[in-house]
């Protein structure tokens, strides 16, 4: 008896023990709830801003359109057509400030919604458990924190996403829509385009890239040739403000003038234009004239990279959302303006990225937005006064979002080719 109990109990040792696991569809409803609690009490609570675009601008905005004003040519409006949609649809049902910035702000939830969902889809096509990249997600929600609600990023960045996933499912067409959709709401998503462009040539897929083509610039002309025609200077106006805009305060050249000038190798000044503070002197007007060099150069440098990691015949349903990444790092780094919300485009991307290297990247992001958050709001005054403090975060920040480009490069580099 003892031999057969002793058996009996070598064989429940030996045998694995299976730990139960929630099904892909309550993982997913997991994190509805978790953001739905981060967003709806964290943001409104212990995790706030004092600054926020919806009442004083956004509403402005829908406000003027709706008593018959014409952006552009009627009023200044610094953003892309299809951005109008999102402010005037909560100014449908209010004008009053509380009710409008109630709906606007159900509104940003939806989006983040919408991408949550699209995160567990790829998930899914991937064969990857759900709860990891949602995860991911809902940590660079709270690594950005509640700026999310308060700007208008949200909703380019979930037209992105929704255009990676329609291109992961070769559904051509409509991830060319979804991202001229994009970039007539925020222009960064037209930085993508060429991506989708290597991945068809590379694979020898020259029609599909023409259809491609001619599809964003069908929806691009939908949007946009109206204002051309009410007014030939209206979207003139939007290019050339843009352009006219100096080196940004929290700008990667700023982070570099700012330490310069605490060393005595560089003489700027802080002031406030194009609606946010800006550097004036020598250095700075010199790198606004760079500015866009440095962005062509380090972008032509990204596609080619991108172009020559492509394995002919090779699915890039794991490299898709690491190329994007790379792309809009380059962007961020090399752009003359630098706001804290731009960091709302990288959300969707961080959780596509492969797990080899995505914890590391993820960590990363994690520092810079709490980097951010300290800089915008808490120390934003004292960043515009140039005081040590806040240039040495802010210096610090910046070289972090260098690193993440590097790191990004780096995944590239050594992924197999099976991946």
């Amino acid at each position: 008896m003892e031999k057969i109990h002793k058996k009996h109990k070598e064989h429940f040792s030996k045998s694995p023990v299976k730990k139960p696991t929630l099904s892909p569809k309550w993982q997913l409803a997991i994190f509805i709830l978790a953001i739905s609690l981060i967003y709806c009490v964290l943001f409104n609570t212990i995790y706030t801003t004092p600054y926020t675009a919806v009442g004083s601008i956004f509403l402005d905005y829908a406000s003027q359109v709706m008593q018959g004003h014409i952006p552009y040519l009627d009023f200044n409006f610094e953003y892309p057509p299809l951005s109008l949609l999102f402010f005037i649809l909560p100014r449908l049902v209010s004008s009053a400030i509380p009710l409008y910035t109630v709906l606007y702000k159900a509104e940003v939830l939806l989006a983040i919604m919408i991408g949550l969902f699209i995160i567990y889809l790829i998930s899914r096509r991937l064969g990857k458990a759900p709860w990891k990249m949602l995860l991911v997600y809902t940590l660079c929600i709270l690594a950005v924190g509640p700026i999310v609600a308060e700007q208008y990023d949200i909703f380019p960045a979930i037209l992105t996403l929704g255009s990676l996933y329609a291109f992961l499912s070769g559904k051509n067409k409509t991830a060319w829509a979804l991202l001229a959709l994009g970039a007539l709401t925020k222009i960064y998503p037209l930085f993508l385009m060429p991506v989708y462009l290597a991945i068809s040539l590379r694979n020898r897929q020259s029609r599909s890239a023409g259809v491609g083509i001619l599809t964003g610039l069908l929806v691009g002309a939908v949007f946009t040739l109206p204002f051309v025609f009410i007014g030939s200077d209206s979207i003139k106006s939007l290019v050339e403000y843009h352009l006219q805009r100096g080196i940004q305060l929290e700008s990667t050249y700023s982070s570099f003038l700012l330490i310069a000038s605490k060393l005595g190798l560089a003489q700027i000044n802080a002031i406030f234009d194009f609606g946010s503070w800006n550097l004036t002197g020598g250095p700075a007007e010199t790198l606004t004239k760079l500015s866009s060099y440095f962005l062509v150069i380090l972008l032509v440098l990204a596609y080619c990279f991108i172009y020559r990691s492509i394995k002919p015949g090779k699915s890039q349903s794991t490299r898709l959302g690491t190329y994007a990444l790379l792309v809009l790092c380059i962007v961020l780094i090399t752009s003359k303006v630098l706001s804290p919300q731009y960091l709302i485009w990288l959300i969707p991307l961080i959780p596509l990225v492969l797990p080899r290297g995505r914890d590391i990247i993820l960590g990363l992001f994690i520092l810079i937005g709490a980097l951010t958050y300290y800089l915008f709001p808490h120390a934003y005054m004292n960043l515009t006064r140039l005081e040590i403090v806040p240039v040495t975060v802010l210096f610090f920040r910046n070289l972090l979002l260098i690193a993440l480009t590097v790191l990004t490069v780096a995944g590239l580099r050594y992924m197999k080719a099976s991946e």
